[in-house]
């Protein structure tokens, strides 16, 4: 029997993943059907230039993408409201999106590809970098989310991990005051250099593994160093080789998060500031 014979008789079959894709469709089918239109009327305008032609497209198309980037800067606050039960984050989001690409097309449009004056090259610039910041945005909050859940241990914040890195690098530190001379050379020359290692850094991102996985064969690449001291030292040095490969898993965690936040300020703080240069333009624009 298929699986749609098998489904019992007035049973729902569940809807939620249909949704979104549905949705995410429909905005894909405007955002294109919006961006042909606005295209059809530059190339159109271009190809049979006349002033009061070109002066309605450049104005109404200034008007269109400053409309639709202030609603899509607008969905962006709304969104975060979604948290408080103001309609799904992923629709906002969406919104967001869509709308922000269809306004980059209106500006750059409007533009005309080109800078008429400082004011304008350095809001064209402002623009393409809130424009680049949000597409890169929208694929580290599609891809790094997930790398995180699959290497960390628990959920923490980047204030607790920092924490937890400091309590690993004292216990490193405590275990190799007790030691000998050797044991504190390898610990302070090697393992600290092993915390802040980026091969190993992108080891767990691109095995996408946890410290358990990893640690076994850290610890046996660790057989030389062992070799050099007492064996009654070698469970201390694996206990500190543990810290060090835990700390820096700890790195590859905070790298993630600081990413997750850079991005975003960075990407906060250029939308403020071509919106700041979008006002003086419009001003200077209807008044002069």
């Amino acid at each position: 029997m298929n699986a749609a014979r098998s489904v019992a008789p007035g049973a729902r079959v569940s809807t939620s993943g249909i949704r979104p894709k549905r949705a995410e469709r429909a905005w894909q089918v405007f955002a294109v059907v919006s961006v042909a239109g606005l295209s059809w009327w530059y190339f159109s305008a271009h190809q049979q230039p006349s002033a009061n032609g070109y002066h309605r497209l450049v104005l109404g198309l200034g008007w269109i993408g400053t409309s639709l980037a202030l609603a899509a800067a607008a969905l962006s606050i709304r969104k975060r409201l979604a948290y408080q039960g103001v309609g799904r984050m992923s629709a906002w989001l969406r919104a967001h999106i869509y709308l922000g690409i269809i306004a980059a097309f209106a500006i750059f449009y409007h533009s005309g590809f080109r800078a008429g004056g400082p004011l304008l090259a350095w809001l064209l610039v402002f623009f393409s970098l809130t424009v680049v910041s949000g597409l890169m945005g929208w694929w580290l909050a599609r891809n790094l989310p997930p790398l995180l859940t699959d290497i960390e241990e628990t959920p923490a914040l980047l204030e607790d991990l920092l924490a937890a890195r400091a309590q690993c690098l004292q216990g490193m530190f405590e275990l190799a005051s007790g030691g000998s001379a050797d044991f504190r050379a390898l610990v302070e020359q090697h393992l600290m250099k092993e915390t802040a290692s980026w091969g190993r850094m992108f080891r767990f991102y691109r095995r996408r593994s946890m410290l358990a996985q990893e640690l076994p064969g850290f610890q046996k690449e660790q057989a030389v160093a062992l070799a050099r001291l007492r064996p009654q030292e070698h469970r201390g040095f694996q206990r500190a080789a543990e810290y060090a490969l835990r700390v820096n898993k700890m790195n590859a965690e905070l790298l993630l998060q600081r990413v997750l936040r850079g991005w975003l300020t960075f990407h906060i703080v250029s939308t403020g500031t071509m919106f700041g240069l979008a006002a003086v333009h419009i001003f200077t624009a209807l008044y002069y």
